[in-house]
């Protein structure tokens, strides 16, 4: 393995703005290191994929860094300034030097460990995992197999989100392949694990649920409701167009709600090439997502797609009034990524724009879809002198914006954090589930049994992006079209 330069570095000369106290919602907030943008830099290519807060303002984002051609787990931890976190693995930053793996989605615990979730390969072979982290950012051997847990199939499995129930089961979303992996024939699949990183067999058909051979597609994001049932979006092969978008509801044993949408699956190509990344529960129950829209498949550009639905999986007519929309940035291709619903119910997503270069972006939406002009310019922060792309975005619980992602620092991609302000009042933004319970010793330490596997071959993702940059050393990011397998 290469060695890697673990160090943190919070300034950085790629900034949008100069280093001056914000004025309004949108700025970049120049407590954060400095000049709102912090960068971590390694001797390769490395990108943040998800973000979440951490006790006492601090910022916790993972993803992956390159040791090519291996991709390795990076765990980084920012204090509340932007600077080094050393609490987190005496450095900041914690590296996986054993597994050929990205990680894609985390959720902190009230006990400050956390658990990640991702797509580990071993001789090109994919296999969903689950892992579980000390406060100290390093892998908590009492869970799964040293640290651990995979999911995998006869043909390959990947794992793109996760969410932890209450009880401190961890759902994981993702794709499995029933059939050889070059079929396309590719299937959501949702997945669920005991806190101690056992798949749970008493959920599903023996431990996950997989869609039928009418949606062929995959998983992106999850989130659970306040009656516990399990809401997925992703994409699925169209009728007319290459993909449709599709938003599902699972009980919370890991049946298909047939309560919700049509017989528990709403699919829509919105007149076009849809696909959905990511999804939230607004206040009142309803739920938005976003992804990405085409009109014409065979031309572009491509938009960023917004959907809002009721909680019982109809389009919500209270945005945009038909319940949907796509924003362009016409003529450039537009990237969005994530979604998150403040407690006011703005909406903030986050992506990219690509006028030639990928410029990254925060949007802040009104409750209705609309762009919100008091935010930024015209309801957007534009980072218009950086390249690089947002993966991920939340708010600390002053409100204040952050989003995680890539961002190039002198011709290689690293992972960047940029901080924004916004006056809404959070009532929390970190999770309050309890802590998984790691001290029983009645449930053995893992009943997955590691098996090797063919590489998943799913739409551009994660893994392929920290490939990808391994050879291009920046981060041009292409559309996630199902016609690149």
């Amino acid at each position: 393995m290469k060695k890697l330069v673990a160090v943190i570095v919070a300034t950085t000369a790629i900034l949008m703005f100069a280093p001056t106290a914000y004025a309004s919602d949108g700025d970049l907030d120049t407590t954060w290191g400095g000049d709102g943008v912090v960068v971590s830099t390694h001797t390769d290519a490395s990108a943040a994929y998800a973000i979440a807060n951490y006790p006492d303002n601090r910022v916790l984002v993972v993803g992956s860094v390159v040791d090519s051609p291996a991709s390795r787990i990076l765990v980084s931890r920012f204090l509340a300034d932007g600077t080094a976190d050393t609490t987190c693995n005496g450095t900041g930053e914690f590296i996986d030097t054993v597994n050929d793996a990205v990680a894609s989605d985390v959720v902190v615990l009230s006990d400050g460990s956390f658990v990640v979730a991702g797509t580990t390969q071993t001789n090109n072979i994919g296999t969903l995992f689950v892992a579980k982290f000390t406060s100290t950012c390093n892998l908590d051997t009492t869970f799964g197999t040293t640290g651990i847990a995979t999911y995998s199939a006869l043909f390959g499995t990947s794992g793109r989100a996760l969410v932890v129930q209450s009880d401190g089961k961890i759902i994981v979303v993702g794709d499995e392949y029933p059939t050889v992996s070059d079929s396309s024939d590719q299937r959501v699949l949702v997945t669920r694990f005991s806190a101690l990183g056992a798949l749970d067999t008493s959920f599903g058909s023996s431990g996950r649920f997989i869609s039928s051979s009418n949606e062929k597609g995959q998983a992106q994001d999850v989130v659970i409701d306040s009656s516990g049932r399990i809401i997925f979006t992703g994409s699925i092969v169209g009728t007319v167009a290459p993909d449709a978008a599709i938003v599902g509801r699972l009980t919370r044993n890991g049946q298909l709600d047939s309560t919700f949408a049509t017989l528990g699956y709403f699919i829509n190509e919105f007149n076009g090439d849809a696909q959905l990344d990511a999804i939230d529960i607004r206040p009142n129950g309803n739920l938005v997502a976003i992804g990405t829209h085409v009109v014409s498949y065979s031309t572009g550009p491509q938009n960023a797609l917004i959907i809002c639905l009721t909680d019982q999986g109809a389009l919500d007519s209270t945005c945009n009034s038909v319940g949907w929309d796509f924003l362009s940035d016409f003529p450039n291709d537009v990237y969005a990524d994530d979604v998150f619903v403040t407690p006011d119910n703005k909406i903030l997503f986050s992506g990219a724009s690509d006028d030639g270069n990928p410029r990254p972006f925060v949007m802040r939406l009104n409750h209705n879809g609309t762009p919100d002009s008091s935010f930024a310019t015209s309801g957007m922060w534009r980072g218009t002198s950086l390249i690089g792309r947002m993966y991920s975005v939340t708010i600390q619980i002053d409100g204040r914006i952050l989003a995680a992602g890539g961002l190039d620092n002198q011709g290689t991609m690293s992972v960047g954090v940029v901080r924004l302000a916004n006056t809404v009042a959070a009532t929390t933004t970190t999770t309050t589930v309890a802590p998984l319970v790691t001290t029983s010793t009645t449930v053995p330490p893992s009943t997955i049994a590691p098996e090797q596997l063919p590489a998943t071959g799913s739409q551009f993702d994660s893994l392929t992006m920290a490939l990808l940059l391994t050879a291009l050393g920046s981060i041009v990011v292409a559309a996630r079209r199902r016609t690149s397998h």
